[in-house]
């Protein structure tokens, strides 16, 4: 039998640098303990026996082991609570419990299985039956907290990621507001002619640079809070129109500049929504954003709003654009990615905005997807569920 001395405060990480495993177990029957006892260890696994349940529950915390072997019937606790106590324990919820009895009826064995056991055994036992038994979930447990352990520290690095872009973005904040401010005032000539044309043309670059730089910050902030699960919305009852004509607004200088037309057709008697006004916006803007930046001069972006047949509303922008590769499809909704050559780059952009879209519409319980095919454009589908919608009209336009 192992010596308990030091044996309390084991965690997962230890238990790894065992040289043996150790296995515990908890039968009232002397002769199953040593024959159990002796057949493990010369097969290379330590053992430790106890022989009532209330005994398992005071000592088990201490010696933490990689397995337990738990008899059924035993006086005072009986294994099936014992087992129950086991699973509810934080630091020993994950550990492997086989149950063992002469009881072969179905019912016990469900309510094994029902209060957590991993595995059941029916006496007699069969010694090298059950070493191999044993060897197995060792194995499985061993991979399993592996998987714990890499999760734990994937989940750890993600919270220092999001909490190194958030400051960073906060820091980035202050000097970049500075920045555009006093350029504005520049680009003003508030309090005095800047002189020379040159010092105006330089102004504005240092708006646009700065402008563009804040609004890069700003969706590297949005995409931290997501991925920290930090972004909440601001729900209000909100009016369809305005929402959508704020969006095309926002990149109508930008298409005016290039001749690409914009249409919009919103289905009349449309219902207010039940949303946030601005994250429905920032995910409109993201999509007419793209659609404009990658339709051709002189092409066209449409823009129809109508009621689903599910009773939500259906947004849809379609442009007459470059389009994508079914194969590419997949690539947009990953944060930073672009399928522009990074050498021979033609278009600006950080490849953020497919991404944070496509949390925004989660955050509101809808869906985003995308239809392209290389030269003949693309369409991007926002659906907004019907719990989302308010004022339901007595008539549901089809989808068109």
């Amino acid at each position: 039998m192992p010596d308990d001395r030091g044996l309390s405060g084991w965690n997962e990480g230890q238990a790894e640098k065992r040289a043996r495993p150790l296995i515990l177990l908890v039968d009232d029957e002397e002769v199953t303990r040593v024959i159990g006892r002796e057949y493990f260890e010369s097969v290379g696994i330590d053992v430790y026996d106890l022989a009532s349940g209330n005994d398992c529950i005071r000592q088990t915390p201490m010696i933490r082991p990689d397995l337990i072997i738990l008899d059924v019937m035993m006086p005072g606790m009986d294994g099936f609570e014992v087992c129950q106590w086991i699973r509810s324990h934080a630091e020993l919820m994950h550990t492997p419990v086989l149950m063992a009895t002469s009881l072969d009826d179905e019912g016990s064995i469900e309510r094994a299985f029902e209060v957590g056991a991993t595995d059941f055994l029916v006496k007699p036992i069969s010694w090298p039956l059950l070493g191999h038994r044993v060897k197995f979930v060792l194995r499985m447990n061993h991979v399993e907290r592996q998987l714990r352990q890499a999760t734990r520290q994937a989940e750890a690095a993600n919270r220092a990621k999001s909490n190194f872009l958030q400051n960073m973005s906060h820091e980035l904040r202050t000097p970049l507001n500075a920045i555009i401010g006093f350029s504005e005032i520049l680009q003003s000539q508030l309090l005095a002619p800047l002189g020379h044309p040159r010092y105006v043309e330089y102004t504005n670059d240092i708006y646009e640079s700065g402008t563009h730089l804040l609004q890069l910050v700003n969706s590297i902030l949005d995409l931290s809070k997501v991925d920290a699960g930090m972004m909440q919305l601001n729900e209000e009852r909100i009016a369809v129109e305005p929402v959508v004509r704020g969006a095309i607004t926002f990149v109508s200088e930008r298409a005016a500049r290039r001749e690409i037309k914009l249409f919009l057709s919103i289905a009349p008697h449309m219902p207010n929504l039940w949303a946030d006004e601005v994250r429905l916006k920032q995910i409109l803007t993201n999509l007419l954003s793209n659609a404009v930046k990658f339709t051709p001069d002189d092409g066209e972006v449409h823009v129809n709003v109508n009621r689903n047949r599910e009773g939500g509303i259906t947004f849809t922008v379609r442009d007459t654009g470059i389009g994508m590769s079914v194969a590419d499809l997949p690539k947009i909704q990953e944060s930073f990615v672009q399928l522009d050559d990074p050498v021979n780059k033609r278009y600006d952009g950080t490849g953020l905005g497919v991404p944070i879209a496509l949390a925004m519409t989660k955050l509101h319980g809808g869906s985003l997807s995308y239809e392209s095919e290389l030269g003949a454009g693309t369409t991007v589908t926002l659906k907004i569920p019907t719990e989302r919608v308010l004022d339901v009209p007595e008539l549901i336009e089809p989808q068109r």
